[in-house]
């Protein structure tokens, strides 16, 4: 013996239409629900893919600063000038000489003592500043020659050019003040990262890197 259950209800044109609309009002649902899906997941992919690049971000270049700045001051150079000791580090032979007659006449030393002992000599700190500073500007344009660069390689249209329909940086619109009292032009309207960038490059972009650096002269003893 079968049975069968039967529902019989009486579908008018009204109880159809409200059906169909609940269905379609599901679809509409459903298929919001798939684009904040899609759009969550593009967002986590790029900031994945950002994650390296961002300041202060786990490995990041900033990151990578912050450690290798920690080795120096667990090293005892917390309180030590920083040109100085960029200038130090990058004169080569000549740091190893001096470090060789500091230890020679001072005997063992922390290390940190030893590289203040070694430019403590007369002139040795401030030519040991210059260079430091020649080096730190050398380093700063080319790391700024190679941001514009990447900038103009994205384009204006395709897969790289978001940047541009941003809001301009915080660090754009300082530049930009900075440009208009140097060039006495009047501030630009409100512009997005793209304009800001155009705006910038068109007056020759920052002026601290308008010029190369200049090489100070060789030690002389």
């Amino acid at each position: 013996m079968s049975l069968r259950m039967t529902c019989e209800l009486p579908l008018n044109d009204d109880v159809l239409l409200g059906l169909l609309a609940r269905l379609r009002s599901l679809e509409r649902d459903a298929r919001s629900e798939t684009i904040l899906a899609e759009q969550g997941l593009s967002e986590l992919r790029r900031q994945a893919r950002a994650r390296p690049k961002r300041r202060g971000g786990e490995g990041s270049a900033d990151a990578e600063k912050y450690k290798l700045g920690s080795v120096l001051v667990q090293l005892g150079f917390a309180a030590a000038d920083d040109l100085a000791l960029l200038g130090l580090l990058a004169s080569g032979d000549r740091a190893l000489q001096w470090l060789c007659e500091a230890r020679l006449k001072r005997g063992p030393l922390p290390f940190a003592e030893l590289v203040s002992a070694a430019i403590s000599n007369s002139g040795r700190l401030d030519w040991c500043r210059e260079w430091g500073n020649y080096h730190w500007r050398l380093h700063n344009k080319k790391a700024y020659d190679a941001t514009v660069t990447s900038f103009i390689e994205a384009g204006r249209t395709g897969a790289n050019e978001g940047w541009r329909k941003h809001d301009a940086s915080a660090d754009q619109i300082a530049l930009i003040a900075k440009l208009c009292d140097l060039l006495d032009e009047p501030l630009p309207k409100r512009l997005t990262k793209g304009e800001a960038f155009d705006w910038i490059y068109e007056r020759g972009g920052n002026p601290a890197h308008w010029h190369e650096p200049t090489e100070p002269a060789e030690w002389e003893a």
